[in-house]
């Protein structure tokens, strides 16, 4: 029945916006929070390095975003790599879990949205996706390099 088929697509449409508001509201919250002066060499928590710490460069963003992207709803280039910025600078607690391993690097995963980020200690993101195991995945990462 056509009338199903709109229904569903109309219900699903909510839910994506629902879910992008409440990303987006929750990490500007965040980043107003905590100021951005964070030393490079020392991961801080919610450090608030923003839209001008993204990826190590144009080509990783492009290949994450083509291998990850979906995995976020029908988002473009600039909306996967905004998410990943406002998970990485979150403040940690609640739903959001972080670990930092022997090697310096900084893993987190939010539980509400299922996202696992992983960054260097100045902020430049490693990867960004939402793994099929979700938390058992991020504690298998926490404990590489220990």
């Amino acid at each position: 029945m056509p009338w199903r088929r709109l229904l569903t697509a109309a219900l699903a449409a909510v839910a994506i916006f629902l879910y992008w508001t409440h990303v987006t509201e929750r990490g500007q919250r965040e980043l107003m929070r905590s100021p951005a002066a964070a030393d490079a060499s020392t991961p801080v928590q919610g450090a608030g390095w923003g839209a001008g710490v993204g990826f190590a460069d144009q080509r990783r963003l492009e290949e994450h975003f083509e291998k990850h992207g979906a995995e976020f709803g029908r988002v473009t280039k600039q909306d996967y790599l905004r998410q990943a910025q406002l998970l990485r600078d979150a403040k940690v607690g609640g739903p959001v879990l972080e670990a930092v391993r022997r090697d310096g690097v900084v893993t987190r995963y939010d539980q509400q949205t299922g996202a696992f980020i992983a960054f260097n200690a100045n902020g430049v993101i490693r990867t960004f996706f939402k793994p099929n195991d979700g938390e058992r995945y991020w504690r298998r990462q926490a404990e590489r390099g220990e």
